[in-house]
């Protein structure tokens, strides 16, 4: 095969793979499929694969402390993040087409790694005129890689510029109707995310469309787990759980942006015998009905902060901290039991 045929090629799969990536539904098998031939192509094109994560160094900034190699290439495999990315970024460029039509839509992908596999995918699904994207990027090789995807990809013609720069201090100069920016660690532990939304959305306009919409973290009381050894490696940890709501310790949306520092305290009831167990549940939701739940993905994992059967409370309070190891933090109020 010569060349510019294999180009080509390679092109139209990574197009077909990111059509069935957004009409898969929930078929995990389609999803796993077209994800890990999207990881092929970019790996092939770019020179950059998973298998060579570990070689990285860290990159160590003011407001977080990421192995952004690592990091950017285990977040690639996750195929149903990558699909329900994919399917919220593909609606909310469509919904600003039918409202902007003098001029292409502006996207702004901040923090898009080797691949920026949330939009990239989609870009060939639309005319030239009609999309045009930044990237961010602080790690100028993974912004090397990116370029050489786009132009791999004949997708030059989508793109205005790359910034290499640190988003959770980047000068917005433009006007855009997107941003994309997913850096995301489950509850929000040693990631960028806040940050970069922290810095980001003051400077757009209040009709910018911010990806993902909404970060919702909340409590509940679980049953241990029962009968592990007669359980299946493949049955969900949901299934095997039963919750004891005790609400919300933290949102980060437009809206919210706020009230982060704001101390949340939940209340322990008295028949805690059956509940001993308090985790936290991360909830994301990327564009209007596309949402991550809990173990969809790496960033929506539950994280335990108590087992009560060890040390009782009555109350537990929960608070945000940003600084050089962001994380929700908790502490317990009383513990007169």
């Amino acid at each position: 095969m010569l060349l510019s045929d294999k180009n080509q090629f390679l092109r139209e799969s990574f197009r077909l793979n990111a059509m069935l990536l957004l009409r898969c539904n929930g078929n995990s098998a389609f999803m796993k499929l077209s994800v890990n031939e999207l990881y092929r192509i970019a790996g092939c094109i770019t020179g950059v694969r998973v298998d060579q994560c570990g070689e990285s160094k860290e990159i160590v900034q003011p407001s977080w402390k990421v192995d952004d190699m690592k990091t950017s290439g285990f977040y690639l495999l996750e195929m149903k993040r990558i699909a329900v990315f994919l399917r919220g970024i593909y609606k909310a460029v469509n919904a600003k087409l039918s409202e902007v039509t003098s001029r292409p839509v502006r996207i702004l992908y901040a923090g898009s790694g080797p691949y920026g596999e949330l939009l990239t995918p989609l870009l060939h699904l639309y005319k030239a005129n009609e999309v045009l994207v930044d990237f961010i990027e602080i790690n100028p090789v993974l912004l090397l890689s990116l370029q050489k995807l786009i132009d791999g990809l004949e997708l030059r013609q989508y793109v205005d510029e790359f910034y290499c720069a640190d988003v959770t201090t980047f000068t917005v100069s433009k006007s855009y109707d997107i941003v994309i920016s997913e850096t995301m660690l489950a509850c929000i532990k040693r990631e960028s995310q806040v940050a970069m939304m922290q810095n980001l959305i003051p400077q757009l306009s209040k009709d910018c469309i911010f990806i993902p919409e909404e970060i919702s973290i909340n409590a509940s009381l679980i049953t241990p787990w029962i009968q592990m050894e007669s359980l299946s490696y493949y049955q969900n940890e949901q299934a095997l759980l039963e919750r004891y709501p005790l609400g919300n310790v933290f949102k980060l949306s437009k809206l919210t942006m706020q009230n982060l520092s704001e101390p949340k305290v939940v209340k322990i009831p008295d028949e805690i015998a059956r509940f001993p167990l308090l985790k936290l549940f991360t909830t994301v939701k990327v564009y209007r009905d596309e949402v991550l739940i809990d173990n969809d993905s790496g960033i929506t994992l539950p994280k335990q902060y108590y087992d009560f059967r060890e040390k009782a409370a009555r109350e537990v309070e929960f608070w945000y901290t940003g600084g050089e190891n962001p994380q929700i933090e908790s502490r317990i109020v009383e513990n007169n039991r």
